[in-house]
Protein backbone atom coordinates (compact mmCIF):
# COMPACT_ATOMS: atom_id res chain seq x y z
CA UNK A 1 0.00 0.00 0.00
CA UNK A 2 1.30 2.84 -1.28
CA UNK A 3 1.72 6.70 1.18
CA UNK A 4 -1.32 7.87 -0.98
CA UNK A 5 -3.43 5.31 -0.46
CA UNK A 6 -3.19 4.90 3.05
CA UNK A 7 -3.56 8.69 3.46
CA UNK A 8 -6.94 8.30 1.45
CA UNK A 9 -8.01 5.67 3.93
CA UNK A 10 -7.89 8.17 6.75
CA UNK A 11 -4.13 6.40 8.40
CA UNK A 12 -2.07 9.54 8.05
CA UNK A 13 -1.68 13.11 7.38
CA UNK A 14 -0.29 13.04 4.31
CA UNK A 15 0.56 16.73 3.76
CA UNK A 16 3.04 16.74 7.44
CA UNK A 17 4.68 13.65 5.77
CA UNK A 18 5.38 13.84 1.92
CA UNK A 19 3.13 16.75 1.27
CA UNK A 20 4.34 20.22 0.97
CA UNK A 21 5.03 20.37 4.82
CA UNK A 22 6.70 17.30 4.48
CA UNK A 23 9.54 16.08 1.91
CA UNK A 24 7.55 16.73 -0.73
CA UNK A 25 7.41 13.08 -2.36
CA UNK A 26 4.23 12.83 -2.72
CA UNK A 27 3.17 10.94 -6.56
CA UNK A 28 0.54 13.40 -7.20
CA UNK A 29 2.19 17.09 -5.79
CA UNK A 30 3.41 17.83 -8.79
CA UNK A 31 -0.18 17.65 -10.63
CA UNK A 32 -1.71 19.50 -8.01
CA UNK A 33 1.06 21.75 -7.13
CA UNK A 34 -0.28 22.47 -3.24
CA UNK A 35 -1.88 20.20 -0.59
CA UNK A 36 -4.68 22.87 -0.29
CA UNK A 37 -5.86 21.71 -4.02
CA UNK A 38 -5.84 18.06 -3.31
CA UNK A 39 -9.36 16.52 -2.89
CA UNK A 40 -7.75 14.41 0.08
CA UNK A 41 -6.94 17.97 2.29
CA UNK A 42 -9.88 18.71 1.53
CA UNK A 43 -11.60 15.90 2.51
CA UNK A 44 -9.65 16.25 5.69
CA UNK A 45 -10.51 19.86 6.59
CA UNK A 46 -14.08 18.88 6.10
CA UNK A 47 -13.91 15.88 8.65
CA UNK A 48 -12.05 18.26 11.22
CA UNK A 49 -14.84 21.16 10.91
CA UNK A 50 -17.61 18.41 10.76
CA UNK A 51 -16.42 16.82 13.78
CA UNK A 52 -18.80 17.03 16.83
CA UNK A 53 -18.21 19.30 19.55
CA UNK A 54 -16.17 18.19 22.80
CA UNK A 55 -18.20 18.20 25.97
CA UNK A 56 -18.90 21.32 27.04
CA UNK A 57 -17.59 23.40 24.57
CA UNK A 58 -20.56 24.85 23.78
CA UNK A 59 -21.61 25.84 27.17
CA UNK A 60 -18.33 27.35 28.02
CA UNK A 61 -18.65 29.51 25.27
CA UNK A 62 -22.12 30.51 25.40
CA UNK A 63 -20.70 31.59 29.21
CA UNK A 64 -18.12 33.34 28.01
CA UNK A 65 -19.90 35.56 25.36
CA UNK A 66 -22.81 36.21 27.27
CA UNK A 67 -21.02 37.38 30.14
CA UNK A 68 -21.02 41.13 31.15
CA UNK A 69 -17.79 43.14 29.84
CA UNK A 70 -15.59 43.50 32.83
CA UNK A 71 -15.92 46.85 34.20
CA UNK A 72 -12.02 47.45 34.54
CA UNK A 73 -11.51 46.67 30.94
CA UNK A 74 -14.24 49.48 30.10
CA UNK A 75 -12.94 51.69 32.20
CA UNK A 76 -9.80 52.40 29.75
CA UNK A 77 -9.56 54.63 26.92
CA UNK A 78 -7.41 54.44 24.15
CA UNK A 79 -6.14 57.54 22.47
CA UNK A 80 -3.45 58.66 19.55
CA UNK A 81 -0.98 60.99 21.50
CA UNK A 82 0.50 64.11 19.27
CA UNK A 83 2.65 67.18 19.83
CA UNK A 84 1.65 71.16 18.55
CA UNK A 85 4.36 73.11 19.64
CA UNK A 86 5.28 72.20 22.72
CA UNK A 87 1.84 70.97 23.80
CA UNK A 88 1.40 67.16 23.96
CA UNK A 89 -3.03 66.40 22.95
CA UNK A 90 -4.40 63.26 22.32
CA UNK A 91 -7.60 61.77 20.32
CA UNK A 92 -9.86 58.99 20.84
CA UNK A 93 -8.06 56.62 18.33
CA UNK A 94 -11.98 55.65 17.39
CA UNK A 95 -12.05 59.10 15.74
CA UNK A 96 -8.84 58.11 13.90
CA UNK A 97 -9.07 57.13 9.86
CA UNK A 98 -5.50 57.39 9.22
CA UNK A 99 -2.08 59.10 10.10
CA UNK A 100 -0.21 60.55 6.73
CA UNK A 101 2.97 61.87 5.72
CA UNK A 102 3.12 65.93 5.38
CA UNK A 103 1.89 66.85 1.37
CA UNK A 104 1.15 69.60 -0.41
CA UNK A 105 -2.00 72.02 0.92
CA UNK A 106 -3.64 74.13 -1.67
CA UNK A 107 -5.12 77.07 -0.48
CA UNK A 108 -9.07 77.67 -1.39
CA UNK A 109 -9.01 81.25 -2.88
CA UNK A 110 -10.40 84.44 -0.11
CA UNK A 111 -10.29 81.53 2.59
CA UNK A 112 -7.71 81.39 5.47
CA UNK A 113 -7.24 81.29 9.03
CA UNK A 114 -8.34 78.07 10.45
CA UNK A 115 -8.91 76.83 7.18
CA UNK A 116 -5.13 75.73 5.13
CA UNK A 117 -6.71 75.04 2.34
CA UNK A 118 -7.64 71.49 0.84
CA UNK A 119 -5.16 68.12 0.89
CA UNK A 120 -5.19 64.94 -1.42
CA UNK A 121 -5.77 61.98 0.80
CA UNK A 122 -5.70 58.99 -1.66
CA UNK A 123 -7.14 60.83 -4.38
CA UNK A 124 -9.55 62.76 -2.33
CA UNK A 125 -9.41 66.09 -1.68
CA UNK A 126 -10.22 66.39 2.08
CA UNK A 127 -10.08 69.99 4.40
CA UNK A 128 -7.07 70.90 6.10
CA UNK A 129 -7.61 72.72 9.25
CA UNK A 130 -5.07 74.53 11.28
CA UNK A 131 -5.99 72.23 14.47
CA UNK A 132 -3.61 75.05 16.67
CA UNK A 133 -5.47 77.73 15.72
CA UNK A 134 -9.45 75.64 16.51
CA UNK A 135 -7.69 75.40 20.18
CA UNK A 136 -6.50 78.72 20.35
CA UNK A 137 -2.88 78.42 20.41
CA UNK A 138 -1.98 80.97 17.51
CA UNK A 139 0.94 78.63 15.86
CA UNK A 140 1.64 78.38 12.37
CA UNK A 141 1.06 74.96 10.09
CA UNK A 142 3.30 72.72 11.54
CA UNK A 143 7.18 72.22 10.40
CA UNK A 144 7.31 75.17 8.35
CA UNK A 145 10.68 76.52 8.45
CA UNK A 146 12.28 73.82 10.55
CA UNK A 147 13.91 70.61 8.95
CA UNK A 148 13.96 69.07 11.97
CA UNK A 149 10.39 69.13 12.65
CA UNK A 150 9.69 68.60 9.10
CA UNK A 151 10.80 65.12 9.95
CA UNK A 152 8.40 64.52 12.40
CA UNK A 153 5.33 66.27 11.43
CA UNK A 154 2.68 64.02 9.93
CA UNK A 155 -1.02 64.91 8.37
CA UNK A 156 -4.06 63.43 11.64
CA UNK A 157 -6.80 62.12 9.12
CA UNK A 158 -9.73 62.49 11.44
CA UNK A 159 -14.11 61.44 11.12
CA UNK A 160 -16.86 62.40 12.95
CA UNK A 161 -20.47 61.88 11.83
CA UNK A 162 -19.76 61.42 8.16
CA UNK A 163 -17.17 64.05 8.17
CA UNK A 164 -13.19 63.76 7.21
CA UNK A 165 -10.92 66.75 8.73
CA UNK A 166 -6.71 66.53 8.26
CA UNK A 167 -4.73 68.37 10.76
CA UNK A 168 -0.95 69.00 10.50
CA UNK A 169 0.97 68.24 14.15
CA UNK A 170 4.12 68.68 14.86
CA UNK A 171 5.01 64.87 16.15
CA UNK A 172 3.04 61.63 16.09
CA UNK A 173 3.70 59.86 19.49
CA UNK A 174 2.35 56.63 20.21
CA UNK A 175 -1.44 54.54 21.00
CA UNK A 176 -1.61 54.74 24.49
CA UNK A 177 -4.31 53.18 26.67
CA UNK A 178 -4.91 55.15 30.01
CA UNK A 179 -7.54 54.17 32.90
CA UNK A 180 -10.22 56.89 32.73
CA UNK A 181 -10.07 57.34 36.66
CA UNK A 182 -6.96 58.54 36.09
CA UNK A 183 -7.93 61.80 34.11
CA UNK A 184 -7.40 65.01 35.74
CA UNK A 185 -8.11 68.80 35.33
CA UNK A 186 -6.02 70.34 32.73
CA UNK A 187 -3.42 72.80 33.79
CA UNK A 188 -4.16 76.55 33.45
CA UNK A 189 -1.67 76.64 30.90
CA UNK A 190 -3.71 74.16 28.70
CA UNK A 191 -6.85 75.73 29.63
CA UNK A 192 -5.73 78.49 28.55
CA UNK A 193 -4.77 77.27 24.86
CA UNK A 194 -7.62 74.81 24.38
CA UNK A 195 -9.93 75.70 26.67
CA UNK A 196 -13.70 73.82 26.26
CA UNK A 197 -12.10 71.35 23.80
CA UNK A 198 -9.94 69.70 26.73
CA UNK A 199 -11.63 66.99 28.73
CA UNK A 200 -8.73 66.95 31.43
CA UNK A 201 -4.80 65.60 31.41
CA UNK A 202 -3.22 61.87 32.27
CA UNK A 203 0.37 61.36 32.09
CA UNK A 204 2.68 59.47 30.35
CA UNK A 205 6.81 58.87 30.35
CA UNK A 206 6.56 62.37 32.68
CA UNK A 207 4.48 64.04 30.32
CA UNK A 208 1.21 66.33 30.73
CA UNK A 209 -1.09 64.98 27.88
CA UNK A 210 -3.95 66.83 26.63
CA UNK A 211 -7.22 64.33 26.32
CA UNK A 212 -9.49 66.63 23.83
CA UNK A 213 -13.28 66.20 23.33
CA UNK A 214 -13.03 65.03 19.85
CA UNK A 215 -16.84 65.99 19.60
CA UNK A 216 -16.89 69.80 20.93
CA UNK A 217 -13.76 70.09 18.63
CA UNK A 218 -15.52 69.00 15.72
CA UNK A 219 -18.62 71.48 16.48
CA UNK A 220 -16.43 74.20 16.46
CA UNK A 221 -15.03 72.68 13.65
CA UNK A 222 -18.26 72.86 11.50
CA UNK A 223 -19.35 76.05 12.84
CA UNK A 224 -16.16 77.74 11.60
CA UNK A 225 -15.77 75.78 8.55
CA UNK A 226 -18.99 75.16 6.90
Amino acid sequence: MTESVRIQNGETDCWTRIGVWGDRSCPILAEVVHCQNCTVFGDASRRFLQASCPEGYLEEWTERLSAPMNESESDFQTVLVFRIGEEWLALRVEVLVEVATLRPVHRVPHRGGLLAGLVNIRGELQLCVRLDQALGMRKEVAGATDASATTLARLLVLQSEGDRWVFPVDEVDEVFRFPKSELGTAPATLARSSGRHTQGVFYSRKRSIGFLDDQRLFQTLRGKVR
